[in-house]
């Protein structure tokens, strides 16, 4: 009876392991400040390439510069790896990205490189896509019965980035709505449990 006890904590502390690696996403993908500070814990560590240092200052780090080079991203997590052991948990999760790049920012987000190889073959380059895939390398632990991310590191797998071919306005994409958003006027808050970026 014990070690049934033992193993539905730990299919508990795995589901709620998982619940912050999401709410990581939905956070970014909807730039929620309040819901991104859920799930870190202030004292941690982020070692994002673009970023190593404090979890308190990756937050609002990280949701600046999502608003500042993407029009629109989703993070999406495949594969993902749990390991519990007591109040702490490691976790490797597959990361697979794909974000439209603002006009403005294509230079300094893609490089002049990039630019170069599109030169002379009739793409737009006003309108560009950065989809990459790589790892998230977790470090967990459990204060007060809440789990959080102690230590992150992001592993780049590979990436790739092209001209996006995106239809809004056009056939049936014109009645393809709503379009998600940055921020509190995206759909899924008008669902209640989401409302104020909490955990539900």
């Amino acid at each position: 009876m014990g070690g049934g006890r033992a193993r539905l904590a730990e299919l508990v502390a795995v589901r709620d392991v998982y619940d912050v690696l999401t709410r990581y996403c939905r956070a970014l993908d909807r730039a929620d400040l309040a819901m991104m500070e859920s799930v870190y814990w202030p004292d941690g560590e982020d070692i994002h390439g673009i970023y190593v240092g404090r979890a308190s200052e990756f937050v609002p780090f990280i949701i600046g510069e999502i608003t500042k080079y993407f029009t629109m991203g989703t993070h999406c997590l495949l594969n993902v790896h749990i390991d519990v052991d007591g109040d702490f948990a490691a976790s490797e999760s597959t990361l697979y990205s794909a974000c439209r790049v603002r006009n403005d920012m294509a230079q300094d987000m893609l490089g002049s490189d990039y630019f170069a190889q599109l030169a002379g073959k009739g793409l737009d380059a006003d309108h560009e896509m950065f989809v990459m895939a790589g790892r998230y390398l977790d470090r967990f632990e459990k204060r007060g019965g809440e789990w959080r991310i102690l230590r992150r590191m992001v592993v780049t797998d590979w990436n790739a980035c092209h001209p996006s071919n995106q239809i809004l306005d056009e056939g049936m994409h014109r009645t393809l709505r709503p379009i998600g958003e940055w921020g509190k006027c995206d759909p899924v808050y008008a669902n209640s449990r989401f409302v104020e970026g909490a955990t539900p």
